[in-house]
């Protein structure tokens, strides 16, 4: 009987390239060893389309990057994420451009970015799919083109159909709570329900930090893979540490999988030692089943609400959410020079889920205690 053929898929995190980046030899000679790579490209190419109005940063890339990247080896893109809009439809076409048509996932219009991606290797039909949270580029009803929103209400349904036309079903997601080293049980419980549905691997990006991978009835979940190659200032000791994963698929199944740890130095990106990655992702995974896993998340919105949230409520109605001597100056500069409401910031609070989701699970804490969580 003829052995059944293995076949390797190779998925990083989050990408946006200022500058051209530089791989080791170790790395190269991975990418080049697997018939699937694939990355998460976070925002469109610079010099085309306008800023739309939106809360937080606009970012856009070298309009040389889809070229280095395709250069170095990947040749399956996930779009559906929340910054791949931040030049209207415009910029987001002219980047779709860039790429083979049957390797860009979750981007377009209703059609183009809820529709199954398929390849089929030795006879072994893999599907691929790309969402994103709701944001200002997600297909949520306020947008006929733009990004697959996961929890749209078509979504439960096209899992079940597309599990029908394939053998393995891999769903890549771009969401959660940014630098935020574990999932919100909220992501944690939509993604089991994915998996219910029939999708077979999870492979989420967002965080901009890794997090732990879960087995799931015997199904796959990689919860972050943080960033691969970013870009972007940032003063997070973990912002330029990433995961790779490498998945192994045999007999339509996942027989194994392996994660690397990913390091840019510059332009230069590396591969961490085996054991170095493995002590780092253990613990991460492990808190995921801990008992103190909850308390944890808890802990954690209740740091990110003091630092942040509570300031994205009170801003909107030039409020204060502290009576510091610098926010009470902001606030006076604020109630003379601006006094509109910022409606922007409101939608950013109530309908993006991770934010929704963290804000109501402090509340509930600060008004029930922390048992009622």
């Amino acid at each position: 009987m003829q052995a059944s053929k293995k076949h390797k898929f190779i998925f990083v995190g989050d990408v946006v390239c200022e500058k051209k980046p530089h791989f080791s030899e170790e790395l190269q000679n991975l990418l080049r060893s697997a018939e699937i790579k694939s990355c998460n490209f976070e925002a469109p190419i610079a010099g085309f389309g306008k800023p739309i109005d939106k809360t937080g940063p606009l970012v856009s890339q070298n309009p040389e990057a889809p070229q280095w990247i395709q250069e170095l080896g990947f040749n399956c893109f996930s779009l559906a994420n929340n910054h791949i809009n931040d030049y209207g439809k415009e910029a987001l076409l002219k980047t779709m451009d860039q790429f083979p048509k049957d390797e860009i996932l979750g981007v377009g219009n209703e059609k183009e970015a809820y529709s199954l991606n398929t390849k089929t290797i030795d006879g072994v039909r893999y599907g691929f799919l790309a969402y994103g949270e709701n944001g200002y580029g997600a297909l949520n009803g306020d947008r006929e083109f733009g990004h697959a929103w996961v929890n749209a209400k078509r979504v439960n349904n096209d899992i079940q159909e597309f599990k029908k036309q394939v053998d393995i079903l891999i769903v890549q997601i771009h969401a959660g709570v940014e630098l935020l080293d574990v999932p919100i049980p909220e992501w944690k419980e939509r993604y089991h329900e994915l998996i219910d549905l029939g999708a077979d691997v999870i492979i989420a990006h967002h965080p901009h930090v890794v997090q732990g991978i879960e087995e799931y009835k015997g199904k796959f979940i990689a919860y972050s893979l943080g960033n691969f190659y970013f870009d972007y200032p940032s003063n997070h000791p973990q912002w330029n540490t990433g995961g790779l994963l490498e998945l192994i698929f045999e007999e339509k199944k996942l027989s194994a999988f392996k994660f690397r740890l990913v390091e840019k130095n510059g332009q230069s990106v590396e591969l961490k030692d085996e054991t170095v990655s493995n002590d780092f992702i253990k613990p991460l995974s492990e808190r995921l089943k801990g008992k103190d896993y909850e308390e944890y998340v808890n802990i954690k919105a209740v740091e990110d609400w003091e630092n942040h949230h509570a300031s994205y409520y009170a801003k909107p109605f030039n409020g204060l959410a502290d009576y510091s001597l610098g926010k009470l100056l902001k606030h006076v500069k604020r109630s003379i020079f601006n006094r509109e409401v910022n409606h922007n910031l409101i939608w950013h609070n109530l309908f993006i889920e991770s934010n929704k989701w963290l804000v109501e699970r402090v509340i509930r804490i600060k008004t029930f205690g922390k048992n009622r969580s």
